[in-house]
């Protein structure tokens, strides 16, 4: 398949947005921009759906013809390998940073230590434990999931080769469904005997939920590479917008008199654990955007925006380390009346980490 230009674009849209939530987040400030860069259409954000994409890429990549399945292990491990080193880069520059900021800003390092814990009361474990995946600081939880998101994947398209995407998915959305039972905290005790010393700081997402995203994506991707997904039809499409357009009017207010308000939702929404409103909310507007891209290519195509979706692994980890780097400046201005227009400057550092990546690319 041809490289889509409007995925590179809503990956680069998600990317930042993503990036001036996070610098908000971290600063402890706040703005009235949330109500667009958060959860603009309804239960559902920018990491769910960066996820999503990212693995419809890697089931279409990865499931070509030309390519056995030992060599699709050989590619997918070392693409895992290459969003190590990646993750392992940013923890190195984040962890020096706070030591740094301990030293000279010490006013600083609380706010740090908020997102990053125990770098400066037990380092070495601290580092240990977050190279090998356990241990893992404010985003720094996207990378740990798409690094063993693909190392599953060669073990996925042999699966859909054989035809067995049916129970695959069925498998996926079990472990789904009981994830609230089985998501990392079981492992706490486990991980206590290793690193005793201090307690771990836990992914904020449930792989076992969030699996789904990842594992239903790949196998649209394998169809699509295949040309075995008959998707569309017009009776899915009038019952996408309508849940669509109900989810977003009860996500604004439209429905606050009969008791039903975000919170509400939320409650079926739950983002760490997917829950069954976030994923349903997730899937309809998937579909909707599906249908557009295919009606007209170039509707949702904004060259600044993939521009940077088309150096996703590289840009999202600049912005890990912009993210950290700006939250002692950004905390000092949380109140100050340009503090947004500071957040907003600091996100077009996107395009520059995406302008590093093309030149290093073209050497």
């Amino acid at each position: 398949m041809k490289r889509i230009a409007a995925l590179d674009s809503i990956r680069g849209l998600l990317l930042l947005l993503m990036t001036i939530n996070h610098l908000i987040w971290v600063s402890g400030g706040y703005s009235i921009i949330q109500n667009v860069t958060l959860q603009p259409l309804g239960q559902f954000g920018a990491a769910e759906c960066f996820v999503f994409i990212s693995g419809l890429l890697a089931g279409v990549i990865y499931s070509r013809d030309s390519l056995t399945n030992p060599q699709i292990t050989t590619k997918a491990f070392h693409r895992a390998f290459s969003i190590y080193r990646y993750h392992v880069s940013c923890l190195l520059v984040v962890f020096v940073w706070v030591f740094i900021a301990s030293q000279l800003l010490p006013s600083a390092l609380p706010i740090l230590q908020q997102s990053a814990h125990n770098v400066i009361d037990s380092p070495i474990e601290t580092l240990l434990a977050s190279a090998v995946l356990v241990n893992q600081p404010s985003y720094f939880d996207i990378l740990p999931l798409y690094i063993v998101f693909m190392l599953l994947l060669p073990f996925l398209v042999r699966g859909y080769r054989k035809g067995l995407g049916w129970l695959i998915i069925s498998i996926s959305i079990g472990i789904w469904f009981f994830s609230s039972t089985i998501n990392a905290t079981v492992l706490q005790p486990l991980f206590d005997i290793v690193f005793s010393n201090f307690k771990l700081q836990l992914s904020y997402f449930n792989i076992f939920a969030w699996q789904l995203l990842f594992v239903s994506s790949s196998l649209l991707g394998f169809m699509l590479q295949n040309k075995t997904l008959h998707w569309r039809h017009p009776v899915l499409t009038v019952l996408a917008v309508i849940i669509a357009v109900g989810i977003f009017a009860a996500h604004h207010g439209a429905f606050v008199s009969y008791g039903i308000n975000r919170w509400v939702l939320y409650s079926y929404a739950d983002k760490p654990e997917l829950g069954w409103l976030r994923t349903l909310n997730i899937a309809v507007w998937v579909y909707l955007i599906a249908v557009i891209i295919q009606r007209n290519p170039s509707a949702l195509h904004i060259k600044a925006l993939s521009y940077i979706g088309r150096h996703s692994l590289r840009v999202f980890s600049w912005q890990i380390v912009v993210v950290y780097l700006s939250a002692p400046l950004l905390h000092n201005l949380r109140l100050e009346p340009y503090y947004i227009v500071v957040v907003i400057v600091i996100s077009t550092s996107l395009w520059f980490a995406a302008w590093l990546s093309e030149k290093k690319m073209g050497k």
